[in-house]
């Protein structure tokens, strides 16, 4: 059977649906086929007419290469004749006649007072042509209008996060609709970003340069004719305006009054304004392969408290990464202060000191009479909560009233990737726990994979990233993006072949050396994109950049124990203690944060795990010898952690509930010896009362225990209420998963401000269990023909469970709901199928589609299926 005039669906380029300004390399294209393969691709030049390229393929994707494409082009492409799809590649390197621009250096500049540039140039057009580009990057961060029209209003602090010492990226905007015969405007504002401003945990600005610069070209097409019919050079002019001091950190402050009003469009005199001048950076320019940051929905505030000749005080439902927009009638000349958070303080103010240097303070200040709309240019905050000072008071001198018309809405933002999956069930608090997991992913999933978007932080550590991206590919596409985070991974490789902990590298924590688990998350990446997408394009791109680094970590340790070169080996951070004896982590003593694994175990786990990854990416790129000897390595590595610190006893010298947990999930431990573990699991965890896993235990600890016999306790510590728990936090109202525990008390007092995000991925990890053994859906593989597995665990206490999620082999849902000693169990099964079900231990299946049925085992077809199962 083919899939011949099959309606295929969700045609993806670069796992993106009709991508405009992407690379020019080895581009997957993937799709929902309609049913079983195999499948003929057909890639169409739509610019000269001529079919490029075309393929069979099995799978429901196929590489395409590099030779097929030209830089700059537009494509079409098909599936057994499919609605056709497209795709658009940007600029080469060679491609780019235009010249940086930037604004001159503001005399005695500071962190409050660096305007941000305003930039313009007027140009005469011709011939509009067929077609129009603008091709635009930055170092820094910038917006653009086009005659008036901003092109970069769903394109948001563009051109995003990378090593701007090894490249940075360009976006491409479609002008055709924008360009006239005659006179046309492009008009810019530059704001500092990651470039200039603050970053990470620097104490000062600038890690990469002091200036932003500018870069961008227009050209028109006609066909395959194309050419340059403007750029960025000596021409612009560029002087100060209303944004007094931006940063994406600190936050910015706007003096309206010093607006240039009609800059964007033709006919603006700018005869006052000053030359550009001509940096030259040096910086390689790529097009920009991942979406862009948007809008992603308004958040309407509530008003929670008006103190007396105080601020007002505005909850908006939802911790988010964002901004404000204020529209109201404001006092002349007087600022108006907004101050972002995450919680508020037993005095209804905004929580600040787990900021720390990041001080989320927007400021404004307007002469003009009337209602007035204030919202950041480059605005970055995470935040649930706002506190406004400065808002016209209509109750004179006394105690605060703001006027009633006035409207205070957050803007929420997310990086463009598709929602794909859903969780709900019985018990409303685990279903809202889900949906904290998916905000968290969304706040955090922004350029790079940060541990948490509102405090002086905000980097891409890849140990966080690592261990939350199985989770997170359940609830959105994530291909694209971790696709980009892996290049910034690559790029910050060192030349010994180490990888540091988080990515793009911010200094103080340059150190050569990743943390196990943290530079492993590389691996866990694009083990990912490869198991879970058939991305092939990632794996030949990072595959000898994988290599390299395993050789590093074998040189460095010769006989399998991870000791050496291990940097500032957090072991399982966030962890609880599982002894009264336990202290914080040495030397992280101030952040409040234990780490009581044994720390060679945890990283030796993390290299066997790290070996079979990359053992079976070498498998599926056909590199045989390649995974014959890494699998060869992972056994003898396998054999010395069992050796080492594995009892007769099955027992773990200072064992922890990660140890165990993460010795069963990784395949250290087998058969009899896992069904060991778990049972000393469970052991230890009744004795210390509840689950301590911090970062590398968390994703294990649930399916160690539900997959060996111990459901029942799987069940109490996911619905457990009391601290520490996951749903102890929906109980305290969080909204996303939080980075501690305890990081609010039942007594209501908080964990130490130093490290208390209330927007962190990592515990977040246990989404991946709702998933796979809630609803049952195994997925990995099977973009790979190796089939569907679907073994539910229907845990004591829900009465039923549901949900859905698109892959890239089709849509998959799974509910049951009980039925006195009875379960039923829908499914729908892609059309590729088949599935492999398999009931729950003490369960057996007794119905099938309305036949009966008896066995522990069945094998479905795609489409959908009605089960029975009854309790044995």
């Amino acid at each position: 059977m083919t899939s011949a005039d099959a309606p295929h669906t969700r045609l993806l380029a670069g796992y993106r649906a009709d991508p405009r300004g992407i690379p020019a390399r080895d581009t997957m294209l993937s799709w929902t086929p309609a049913g079983p393969g195999p499948y003929r691709v057909t890639v169409t030049d739509l610019d000269d007419g001529a079919a490029t390229w075309t393929a069979t393929s099995e799978r429901p994707f196929v590489l395409l290469p590099a030779a097929a494409l030209r830089p700059a082009a537009r494509y079409t492409w098909t599936v057994d004749g499919s609605a056709a799809a497209s795709f658009e590649t940007g600029l080469d390197q060679a491609g780019w006649e235009a010249a940086w621009i930037a604004a001159p250096a503001t005399p005695f500049a500071r962190e409050d007072y660096d305007p941000a540039p305003y930039l313009r140039a007027e140009f005469e057009l011709a011939e509009r042509g067929d077609r129009a580009r603008v091709y635009a990057t930055a170092l820094g961060i910038y917006r653009m209008w086009v005659n008036g029209t901003e092109v970069t209003a769903d394109a948001l602090l563009r051109p995003g996060w990378t090593d701007y010492d090894t490249r940075v990226l360009h976006q491409t905007y479609d002008a055709t609709d924008l360009l006239v015969e005659g006179t046309n405007t492009i008009a810019v504002l530059l704001g500092r970003g990651w470039y200039a401003g603050r970053l990470g945990l620097q104490w000062a600005p600038s890690l990469y340069g002091t200036r932003p610069a500018f870069l961008a070209q227009v050209e028109t097409a006609t066909g395959t004719d194309r050419r340059v019919v403007a750029g960025t050079g000596a021409g612009w002019r560029t002087a100060p305006g209303a944004v007094i001091a931006s940063d994406l950190l600190r936050g910015e402050i706007a003096d309206l009054r010093r607006e240039h009003h009609g800059w964007t469009g033709a006919g603006f005199d700018d005869a006052g304004w000053s030359p550009v001048e001509l940096p030259a950076p040096g910086v390689a320019v790529h097009p920009q392969p991942h979406a862009d940051i948007r809008v992603l929905r308004a958040h309407p505030g509530v008003l929670v408290h008006q103190h007396a000749r105080g601020p007002a005080i505005f909850d908006f439902g939802q911790n988010l990464v964002g901004w404000l927009r204020i529209e109201s009638e404001l006092t002349p000349g007087a600022d108006v202060i907004v101050r972002h958070g995450e919680i508020l303080t037993p005095d209804k103010l905004v929580y600040r000191d787990n900021l720390r240097g990041a001080f989320q303070e927007d400021r404004f200040v307007d002469d003009a009479e009337g209602r007035r709309t204030l919202e950041p240019r480059f605005g970055m905050h995470g935040f649930r909560y706002a506190e406004i000072w400065g808002l016209k008071n209509t109750n004179g001198a006394w105690h605060l009233a703001i006027p009633e018309e006035s409207t205070v809405t957050a803007l929420s933002m997310d990086a463009g990737q598709e929602l794909i999956g859903s969780f709900a069930c019985s018990d409303e608090a685990l279903t809202a726990f889900a949906g904290a997991v998916e905000w968290t992913v969304r706040d955090n999933f922004l350029e790079v994979a940060t541990d948490c978007p509102q405090r002086d932080e905000r980097l891409g550590w890849l140990g966080d990233a690592g261990v939350i991206s199985p989770t997170a590919s359940y609830f959105f596409d994530v291909a694209a993006f971790l696709a980009k985070f892996s290049r910034d991974a690559a790029d910050a490789q060192w030349d010994d072949g180490s990888v540091p902990s988080y990515v793009p590298v911010v200094p103080p924590g340059n150190e050569r050396h990743g943390a196990p688990g943290w530079a492993d998350g590389y691996v866990r990446m694009v083990s990912l994109l490869v198991r879970r997408y058939g991305d092939l394009a990632s794996a030949e791109e990072y595959f000898d950049s994988l290599l390299r680094y395993l050789e590093f970590v074998d040189r460095e340790n010769p006989d399998g124990i991870r000791v050496n070169a291990v940097g500032s080996d957090f072991s399982d951070w966030l962890s609880l203690p599982d002894r009264d004896d336990d202290v914080p982590h040495p030397g992280y003593a101030y952040t409040g944060a234990f780490s009581t694994s044994p720390k060679p175990v945890v990283a030796t786990a993390h290299t066997y795990r790290s070996l079979c990854q990359v053992a079976d990416i070498a498998r599926r790129l056909g590199r045989d010898e390649d995974a014959a000897r890494l699998d060869r390595r992972a056994e003898e590595v396998r054999t010395a952690y069992r050796e080492r610190f594995v009892g007769a006893d099955g027992r773990f010298e200072d064992a922890t509930q990660t140890v165990y947990a993460q010795a069963i999930g990784y395949g250290l431990l087998r058969d009899e010896e896992a069904q060991r573990a778990a049972d000393l699991l469970r052991e230890h965890i009744e004795k210390r009362g509840y689950v301590t896993t911090g970062i590398h235990g968390v994703e294990h600890v649930l399916p160690a225990l539900a997959r060996h016999g111990h459901a029942d306790l799987a069940a109490e510590l996911l619905l457990r209420r009391e601290m520490p728990s996951w749903l102890y936090m929906v109980e305290r109202g969080a909204t996303t998963v939080w980075e501690k525990w305890d990081g609010i008390r039942p007594d209501g007092s908080l964990a130490t401000a130093e490290m208390n995000s209330f927007n962190h991925c990592a515990l977040g990890a246990v989404g991946g269990f709702l998933f796979e053994d809630v609803l049952g859906l195994r997925l990995d593989g099977a973009v790979w023909g190796d089939g569907i597995t679907v073994a539910p665990v229907y845990l004591t206490g829900l009465d039923w469970a549901e949900g859905a999620h698109r892959g890239p082999t089709g849509p998959v849902s799974s509910r049951w709901e009980r039925d006195g000693a009875r379960v039923k169990h829908l499914l729908e099964l892609p059309a590729t199928g088949p599935a492999r079900f398999v009931a729950p231990a003490g369960y057996a299946i007794a119905v099938v589609d309305g036949a009966a049925a008896d066995g522990t085992a069945i094998d479905l077809s795609g489409g959908r299926h009605e089960l029975i199962l009854e309790r044995r």
